[in-house]
């Protein structure tokens, strides 16, 4: 049931997240980009390793955001000569929050859950996700939490009616939390995925290949939540490890994908190796099974409202073969 519960988990992030991410490019950022934005807003005067922790990210990749944050004027450092310099907002970056500022009306994706589910059940949700957190290590999510909602990073509330409004803050923790639960999982795997030689993209698309044999790379693009040069260059990396391989289609110029024996036999090892070393989700263990149960029919009418019908399909042929005969 822990693996259908983060393999739910995962598939809502992903569609909010993607969806999300379209919005904000609009404006010139990408969606992590604008995350540090928050994290700064929050924190004022944060350093790398702040930023690190609360977003979920590795020291090179939040480097390498940074970086490119200055070079946009959208940050800037202290002029101190200390080794960890706090980071601030410019007015620039301070216009590029506001600008991306979700109004009532929006094409936000978290809107869609508002009428999704009864408070009672969200508190539940909320309750594992925020458990998981805080035993991981990542005390400070809870802190931002509030300062994101407190300072309407996200959301511009005063443009909602009043009663929605604490649905709505509920929605955007929930938010937060479900993208710290799945990255946190994602992040511990990865890890255990070094000894075989794998990334995490990697072993995702090698499970989606064996489990719709025969696809082609756009379509493992959109079954796996990725962009077509994302799913691409995974694909390209896939054969030169001889993982999978590929033949001619009937119409012209496709070309179908299947897994090879060695890619069996990785991700069988993964499955034995390292299923049970994944900390994050080995937290779920201590759910009751029936609340663990009745959260993944939660997750179920999530993932529907915001259009994530394939998830079921996804979930029986990979964590419910038999049902498939």
């Amino acid at each position: 049931m822990k693996l259908e519960f983060y393999t739910l988990s995962r598939y809502l992030f992903l569609k909010i997240e993607r969806e999300y991410a379209n919005l904000v490019e609009k404006s010139g950022v990408t969606l992590p980009q604008l995350r540090i934005l928050w994290i700064i807003s929050a924190f004022p005067g944060a350093n790398s390793t702040m930023i690190s922790n609360i977003g979920c990210w590795t020291p090179p990749t939040v480097s390498r955001m940074i970086k490119i944050l200055l070079e946009k004027n959208l940050i800037d450092r202290d002029a101190s000569g200390s080794k960890s310099k706090g980071i601030h907002l410019t007015a620039k970056g301070l216009a590029t929050i506001q600008e991306n500022r979700q109004l009532h009306g929006s094409a936000f994706p978290l809107f869609k859950l508002m009428d999704a589910t009864e408070k009672d059940e969200l508190d539940s949700l909320i309750s594992v996700y925020k458990y998981t957190a805080v035993e991981s290590g990542n005390d400070l999510i809870m802190d931002y939490i509030d300062k994101v909602n407190d300072l309407s990073l996200k959301i511009d509330y005063s443009t909602f009616p009043e009663a929605d409004q604490a649905r709505l803050r509920k929605l955007v923790e929930l938010y937060n939390l479900l993208r710290v639960f799945v990255l946190s999982v994602e992040n511990s795997h990865s890890l255990l995925l070094n000894k075989l030689g794998l990334t995490y993209p990697q072993m995702r698309a090698l499970t989606v290949i064996k489990a719709y044999s025969g696809l082609t790379s756009s379509q493992l693009a959109e079954i796996a939540l990725w962009s077509p040069s994302s799913a691409n260059l995974v694909v390209k990396n896939l054969l030169s490890k001889n993982l999978i391989y590929r033949k001619k289609g009937v119409v012209k110029n496709s070309l179908h994908m299947y897994v090879t024996d060695k890619a069996v036999e990785v991700l069988n090892e993964d499955s034995k190796e390292n299923e049970n070393k994944i900390g994050t989700l080995n937290l779920l263990d201590d759910v009751p099974k029936e609340k663990l149960r009745e959260l993944n029919v939660l997750l179920h009418t999530l993932n529907k409202s915001v259009n994530n019908d394939m998830v079921v399909d996804f979930i029986d042929r990979v964590l419910y073969p038999v049902k498939k005969l």
